[in-house]
Parts: structure tokens; sequence; C-alpha cells
């Protein structure tokens, strides 16, 4: 895991002192190195994590002729396999990294490449013999990457507070107030100039013109494998994928380790773990499987995550999470890079980073594929013969939102004009519309709309499942599992999100995830001969949920101070009057709390610009990478 930054000078020229800050603000990211490189009117740069060789050989921006350079966040798991196809075509390698073999891949068969990587990554690569510049995103869309765009400079960062140094950021107003969803699913973001790199697509960039091209090169729809017809063979393969997917996320040269929630999910993989070390111990020497458990209030399962540690004969740390003050969770939410107060996601990490872990093997990502409990009235729509099952389970998990979802698909079907209508298309409502002056939102691309013709040719649970998993929803939340941990300077790996599994779990009925009334029977019957009893027969959904803020009336004073701050009262699109009116009456202060969440995120970006310090020593190796080719 990195940072990755890049900077086109449209009207001046290149000023390195913006890269080298974009490059400090996005230290967290990348903490063991800092470098750039020049060529005309751009600048790339990039900060470190070192994960696989952490020599020098591994520093960014890399280059191997002195003609294509690639700054790279990210990891290629089969990348040994690609090296060794590589070498055939008589291709030297100098280091150990995955990087390396993404920049030689590159050479060879173009954005061709991406369709043999099994990974997550966002990368820039520079021709200067051609002068063109591609930026690249995986098909998942795991790896963030923003893009920012006007009359000046074209810009990328792997975060949004990266942009800090190119302009001022402000609000875009008319996004404001729109469900953080339908910002992902459209692309855009809360601010000016700033949208967001589509997964599964480059962008190509002419240096001279900067004329740009999208071209999508992940189409998931079209590579799903065949699937067997016998639910015993499925669980079979299923176990075997995601066996081999733990297994290929032990490479690392740094210590490794992982948590617990107690959840189907995370115990999963800390079986997988346990067995991978046991049978091929190998594999990895820096493996820590003395696990944190997450517990709080309302956590049902820990005592479930205790007795399956204590089943393999491991240690554990609980982690007890505690509420944040006023300026804690500003901090937080800068960090983030959202209003959703995902602040357990954040302590976890840190106290990964605090036992000395770098790479955090982790359960997310199951859910999209093998279905939410509360999914389950609509991939049954198609079921009807299944109304029995579909009945057990919801009574079993006793949702009043899943009961309301059964009643309202199943009770209003027939005036459902098309079977995807009701969730392709993105709310577009702006819930601050009372407290700001603005224009409607009009996203100009959906996600969806390139797909609706394939997905004509899928069931309706498969139709649901590419939706939830590909088409934005999904994608707002690893950017939130991205910003907690690397905020902590941890990189994350995600066993269930491993390209063969994802299309697998995708290609499966629904009547193979869910079996007589039980959800993620998959997993369940694929680890019934390793979790105890009571792990396998839960019934409900536990995990990591928004931590948040216990907001109440004696905190309006607090909101009086940030809302009376003469920064806020310039910004012309809000309804001052009506933000007034309201405070004094004790009307909406909820809602008022998140329209002072998005200000203090934008006031934090500033602070944090403000407070960067390019150190001279930092300048020195700036100044080493610009000149030097590590494999000359």
């Amino acid at each position: 895991m990195c940072g990755i930054n890049g900077v086109i000078f449209k009207n001046s020229p290149a000023d390195l002192k913006k890269i080298l800050t974009m490059n400090e603000l996005l230290n967290h990211r990348g903490p063991d190195q800092s470098g750039y490189i020049k060529h005309k009117n751009l600048l790339l740069g990039h900060t470190r994590l070192s994960i696989i060789d952490t020599s020098e050989k591994g520093f960014q921006p890399m280059t191997t002729d002195g003609r294509f350079w690639i700054i790279y966040n990210g990891e290629v798991y089969n990348y040994k396999d690609i090296k060794k196809e590589l070498k055939l075509k008589n291709y030297k390698f100098y280091s150990d990294t995955d990087t390396e073999v993404v920049l030689n891949a590159y050479k060879e068969w173009g954005i061709d490449c991406f369709e043999k990587f099994n990974g997550e990554w966002a990368l820039a690569i520079l021709d200067n013999k051609k002068d063109t510049l591609i930026v690249c995103r995986d098909g998942i869309g795991y790896k963030p990457c923003y893009i920012f765009e006007n009359e000046n400079y074209f810009a990328f960062s792997s975060e949004i507070k990266g942009f800090s140094p190119i302009e001022n950021l402000e609000f875009n107003s008319s996004n404001l107030g729109i469900n953080y969803s339908t910002l992902q699913s459209t692309c855009t973001t809360v601010y000016k100039n700033i949208n967001i790199l589509p997964h599964g697509r480059v962008l190509k960039i002419n240096l001279n013109n900067y004329d740009k091209s999208y071209k999508r090169w992940d189409f998931p729809l079209k590579t799903l494998p065949k699937i067997n017809t016998g639910y015993k063979e499925n669980v079979d393969e299923f176990y075997s994928l995601l066996y081999q997917s733990t297994k290929l996320r032990l490479n690392s040269d740094v210590k490794v380790g992982t948590s617990l929630s107690g959840g189907l999910d995370s115990s999963a993989i800390f079986t997988l773990l346990n067995i991978i070390e046991k049978n091929e111990f190998e594999i990895n020497k820096n493996l820590d499987l003395n696990p944190i458990i997450l517990n709080y209030e309302e956590m049902k399962t820990k005592d479930l995550a205790v007795d399956l540690v204590k089943s393999f004969k491991k240690d554990f740390k609980i982690l007890e999470f505690n509420d944040h003050n006023f300026d804690e969770v500003q901090n937080l939410l800068v960090s983030l890079e959202t209003t959703q107060e995902y602040f357990m996601q954040q302590s976890l990490y840190k106290s990964q980073s605090n036992k000395g872990i770098r790479v955090s093997i982790d359960g997310h990502g199951a859910d999209e594929f093998l279905f939410y409990p509360d999914w389950i009235p609509q991939v049954s729509i198609g079921v009807l013969n299944n109304i029995v099952n579909l009945y057990k389970t919801i009574v079993k998990f006793g949702k009043t939102k899943s009961i309301n979802q059964f009643k309202n698909i199943f009770g209003l079907r027939e005036i459902i004009p098309n079977k995807i209508d009701f969730i392709a298309n993105p709310d577009c409502n702006n819930y601050f519309n009372d407290y700001l002056e603005v224009t409607n939102f009009k996203p100009a691309f959906h996600y969806i709309d390139e797909d609706l013709e394939d997905l004509e040719n899928f069931s309706y649970e498969q139709s649901y499942g590419y939706l939830m998993a590909y088409c934005g929803w999904f994608q707002f939340f690893l950017n939130k599992w991205d910003r907690a941990a690397m905020s902590n300077s941890v990189e994350v790996r995600m066993p269930f999100l491993d390209k063969n599994l994802r299309l697998f779990n995708l290609s499966l009925p629904s009547n193979v995830k869910y079996r007589n009334g039980i959800t993620k029977s998959l997993l369940r019957d694929a680890f019934k001969n390793y979790f105890p009893k009571k792990l396998i027969e839960q019934n409900f959904k536990q995990g990591l949920k928004k931590q948040k803020f216990h907001f109440n009336k004696n905190h309006k004073n607090y909101i009086l101070e940030v809302f009376g701050q003469n920064n806020f009262k310039n910004i012309s699109f809000f309804n001052h009057k009506k933000i007034s009116d309201d405070l004094s009456n004790d009307i909406n202060l909820k809602t008022l709390w998140e329209l002072c969440k998005n200000y203090l995120i934008l006031t934090g970006f500033k602070d944090n610009y403000k407070n960067i310090k390019l150190p001279e020593e930092k300048d020195k190796t700036y100044n080493q990478l610009n000149n030097y080719f590590f494999f000359k």
C-alpha cells in the first residue's frame, strides 16, 4: 500500500513544491520512502509503505529502462506467475517487487495486462517517449483514485486531501447533501472539480494537448465461470478458492496479522490462516495469529471469537471502543474523508499498528457476494417457489427492515416496471435542501448504465448481486476500510475479494448461498468441521458498525461555535437564516450536525495543508530519486 499523486501543469511551469507537499499530505499511506519524477509539465509523486522487498530496489517512482515510469498503490497477488511468463519473453528483473512485474507486464501487453492481474491497485504509468500518461484502477475499486481538473491543472491522488496544494478545496453545493452511495455510483464528490476515477477503467492522457480517453478493461459479467450443478461440489470449490486466496495474501516481508469479530467471515479467515500455518509452515515466518478481538456495548459475538481462538491455542487481545471528544472527531473525520462515523474501524487498525502489524488479512467483502440478510427479499424476487424458506430467514433474523422490504417487494411486485429499476436509479434527493441554495444534482455517469443490456441475460439474483458489488454502494465501503487502515500505515488484504473467488460467488444462484432459511450456507458448510457449533448456528449479523458520536442538545454550543466562524458565514450558498432559526429552536439538530461534519472535514483539510513543512532531508531523497535509475 502506498500513496500516489500526479499533476499536469497546463498553463505554468511545473512547480516542484506542489508534488512534494502532496506527498507529505499522504505520508501516512507510505511513511517508508517518498519520491518524485518530473517530465516536461508533469510531476509524479509516490509515498511507499514497504511490504514486499523492503530494500531500495522497491523505491518509486520506478523505471527499468528510463522510458516507462510507474507509481503504484496496491498488490498483484499472482505476480510470481506473471513474472515467470515475462522471463520466458527475456525480461530481466532486478527486484523482488510486484511493482516491477506490473511495469514490465504493461510494457509487454499494454492495457491488456490488467486482465491478467489478480489483486487490487491504483497506478499511473508514464511513457516519456510518446508523452502519454495512463491512470488505472482495479476491477472492484478497492484502491482509491481521485481526479481533479480545471483550466490550470489536471491532477490525481489517492486521497482527496492530497489536492490541497493544487487549489483551495471548495464544496460543490449541488452535491453536498446527496446520498454517499449515489455520489460513489456516479463517480462524483462533494468538492468542486474533484471526481472519482471509475474502477475497472484506464484513463489515458496526452501530455501535449491534454486530450483524455477512458477505456474499460474489466467486464466481470462476461468472464463468469461455469458452476457445478451439485451443492457439495460448490461447497468444496468455494473452500478451495478461499484457501488459495488466503494463501496468496500471505506473501509479505513484514509482520502479518488479523482480527476477529466472532462473525462467520472473520472466523473463516482466521481458521484458514491457522490451517495454512500448520500445513505450509514456511509460507510466512512473519505471521502473527494472536488476533485482536473486537468488543463494544452491543457486541454479541465476542465470546464466539474467544472460543475459536482458544480452539487453536492462540492468545488474543480484546479491543474495547470508547467515545470520542469533538477534537478527536474532527481528526477522525479528516482521516476517513467521510461524515460517516466509522471510528471503530480506525481504532482497530491503530491497535494493529501498535502491535507492529503492517499487513492485516481480514474477512471483509463476503456479504456482497454471499448476501447480507437484509438483501434476501430483493434477491428472492425471482424465486417465488422458495417463499417458505425466505420467510424462515426473515423471522430468524427478526429484522424489521427485512420484513418491510419483503412486504414492499412482494406486495407491490406487479407495479415494478423493470426488474432492476428500483435499485439501478441513483437517489438524487438532497437532504440539505432546506439549508442550501443550490441547483439540482445531475449525474453525468452511473456505473449501471454500461451493464443494463448484459444484465438482461442474468437472473434477478445475479443482477442484484452484481449491482451491490460493482455499482457504487460497495466501493464506498471499500474506501472506508482503505482510509481507516492507511491512516495507521496498515495494509488490509481481503481474501473474499480475490478475483477468482468473487467471480465464482457472483455466478452462484441464490439457492446455493442460502438453503432452508439459512444464510451463507455455503460458508457454514465449508467450515462445519472447524467452527464451534455455536458459531456455525449463529443467526444474526455482527460486525463493526458506525460508531455514532453521542450527539445531544448539550453539543449545540459547539455547533453554534462552528457555524459562527467567519469562514462558514462566507459560504454564500448556505441559507444562514434557516440554519440560525433552527438552531435557536432546537430543530433538526442531527441534520445540522451532518452539515457541520462536512465543514469540519473541509477545514481539517486546510489546516493539515497549512501545517505541512518540507524537511531538507526529504528534499534530498526526492532529488536523488529524480536523477537515478536503480536498475541501470
